[in-house]
């Protein structure tokens, strides 16, 4: 429309589940309206009130959202038949999920029916963007050298390089010779050429590489658990196709890794079948998922005894969800209590606060005494 606009990032997140609303009703041939949606489990509550806010100004009704390792995890332990039953040792099965932005990994217990998370861990800035910006930083610098151009300063150019770069990347999963990549009348009527190998590559991505450990030691320790108490490594998500990436989880679980999901769909299809049971409409198998909290989750309030605030935390890390407890308090009258994240350090998201609850209609007793009071948290 030749106008400038700006659009926070609810409105364009709006516009991708509006399109995906769009194309689901043109193949189905009817409305779609209800649906689960996935967000990675290293999401805040902002984060998560945005993601509904989205859905509800794309017209769509989402019942739940639901963390991708747990979807993964429920896509995978709805269709086994042969899960221990509910009083036999559970099977542990770690998910290993690196998509384009960034890397999670879930240890879940599997029994018949039951399946558990027991914890997560997270690389929130890894994935296969990162490798792709090594590989066009790399052509930059080339073609910067050999063609005197400055592509960085054009973003259309630096896009088509991305393009042609992601290409290469995935060209380089199958081949481990040298490969070319040339681009027709790139810049200023300039046609453009270079090439890449793996083995080059593989060096450059070097520090990328080192990232891919950290989280799969940390989900054996916060889990307790030993190599050899893991079942099977299952893998998903685009950039677990990059064969160093694979060679790195294989070597450190000591085992062969599986591919028995669909890497692209695997947390889509866990979506959907989480929106078949919570839907009347549909008989699924009896299939139970318990999730965990990744941050730890602590409640403030004033204490009228003593002059100033106490604060607990309620929910400690991969503390089971969804969960209440009744918290009880001795009021005369009405209180607040604020919810916030106890461990700021550890949050993509700048503000560790997450909510403030007015507990109304608190009056004291008869004799003038305070009453008691449930809260459930």
């Amino acid at each position: 429309m030749e106008e400038e606009r700006s659009f926070t990032t609810e409105q364009v997140t709006a516009m991708l589940l509006s399109k995906l609303k769009e194309t689901a009703e043109s193949v189905l041939k009817k409305p779609v309206v209800d649906c689960v949606v996935s967000v990675p489990c290293f999401y805040t509550d902002a984060e998560r009130r945005s993601v509904m806010d989205a859905t509800q100004t794309a017209g769509l009704n989402c019942l739940r959202l639901m963390n991708e390792t747990t979807a993964v995890a429920l896509a995978y332990g709805i269709y086994k038949q042969d899960l221990p039953a509910l009083e036999e040792k559970p099977r542990n099965v770690v998910f290993v999920d690196m998509g384009d932005s960034s890397y999670q990994v879930s240890v879940c217990a599997f029994n018949r029916g039951k399946h558990k998370v027991l914890v997560t861990a997270f690389d929130t800035t890894l994935g296969g963007r990162k490798f792709d910006k090594v590989l066009v930083n790399h052509f930059c610098e080339e073609f910067g050298k050999k063609y005197k151009l400055d592509i960085k300063s054009k973003i259309r150019a630096l896009l088509q390089l991305s393009q042609e770069c992601e290409k290469l990347k995935k060209l380089m999963s199958t081949s481990a010779s040298d490969l070319p990549l040339s681009i027709e009348c790139f810049m200023n009527d300039v046609d453009v050429s270079g090439t890449m190998n793996r083995g080059k590559f593989l060096e450059m991505c070097d520090d990328l590489l080192a990232r891919v450990e950290p989280p799969l030691r940390s989900v054996l320790k916060q889990a307790n658990l030993k190599k050899e108490d893991i079942y099977a490594v299952e893998i998903v998500g685009g950039a677990t196709r990059i064969p160093a990436v694979k060679e790195k989880i294989s070597k450190f679980f000591g085992k062969e890794i599986s591919t028995t999901l669909n890497a692209d769909e695997a947390v889509t299809q866990g979506c959907a079948l989480q929106c078949a049971i919570l839907s009347p409409a549909f008989k699924v198998r009896e299939s139970f998922i318990t999730d965990v909290v990744p941050y730890p989750i602590s409640l403030r309030w004033n204490s009228p005894a003593e002059e100033g605030s106490s604060d607990c935390e309620v929910f400690s890390k991969n503390h089971a969800a969804p969960f209440s407890k009744v918290l009880t308090f001795y009021r005369k009258e009405p209180f607040t209590l604020e919810a916030y994240y106890s461990s700021p350090q550890d949050l993509p998201y700048p503000d560790p606060a997450i909510a403030q609850f007015s507990v109304q209609k608190v009056t004291p007793q008869s004799d003038g005494s305070s009453s008691k009071v449930k809260v459930k948290v």
